[in-house]
């Protein structure tokens, strides 16, 4: 198991560093979830059991990634 502070602690930068497109989060997220609460086994021990934050977890410590990050540039704003 998971330590007890570690389950809760999500750090959005760590997963921005993982994932520059910061819109492309909850998308990846939101699969997961939906896969985590359909069929799959979660790939992290924990007490928590929704199936949200186990999928942000899974993406933050690099259990998940994103198959086609080119597909994901179309994603990321440009500011003129």
């Amino acid at each position: 198991m998971a330590s007890k502070g570690h389950e809760l602690e999500l750090n959005y930068d760590k997963l921005l560093e993982r994932i520059p497109y910061k819109y492309a989060i909850p998308v990846a997220v939101a699969r997961r979830a939906e896969a985590i609460k359909e069929f799959a086994k979660p790939l992290i021990k924990t007490r928590i059991n929704h199936p949200i934050i186990i999928a942000l977890k899974e993406l933050e410590l690099g259990k998940i990634r994103i198959k086609n990050e080119d597909v994901l540039k179309i994603l990321k704003a440009e500011v003129r």
